[in-house]
């Protein structure tokens, strides 16, 4: 059964008061974006983050986690799986804050692009 319904029920049983059932629905009104900022979280979580690497000596690193897993990834260990040598020549410490606040800010498309001086090229995104 409805919530507002079910409190409309309440008033015709006697079980509280008008006064009290407005209170109650404006209560739940009141937390109904929050639940929608929930939902848009959850889905934000589930988006795909991906790293690709390109690097001067041929490798080729193609990573993609749901932002959910980044996130717990970043909280735990302070850094993305990637290997370090591949990133070379890249300041590690500012990509993981700018990342971090990416993901913190729900930002989506590319938020880390980097041609290192060695042609090594780093792309960071969160895309579907």
């Amino acid at each position: 059964m409805d919530e507002k319904l079910r409190v409309l029920k309440m008033v015709e049983e006697g079980t509280i008061t008008a006064e009290e059932a407005a209170e109650l629905m404006a209560a739940m009104q009141a937390d109904l974006p929050a639940q929608e900022m929930r939902v848009v979280k959850n889905s934000y979580d589930k988006k795909l983050f991906r790293v690709l690497v390109d690097s001067t000596s041929g490798d080729k690193v193609k990573i993609q986690f749901p932002v959910g897993a980044i996130k717990k990834i970043l909280k735990a260990t302070g850094k993305l799986p990637i290997p370090e040598k591949d990133l070379q020549g890249v300041d590690l410490s500012s990509m993981m804050d700018a990342v971090s606040e990416c993901l913190d800010e729900e930002i989506e498309g590319d938020f880390v692009n980097v041609e290192a001086a060695d042609g090594t090229t780093v792309r960071i995104f969160v895309d579907q």
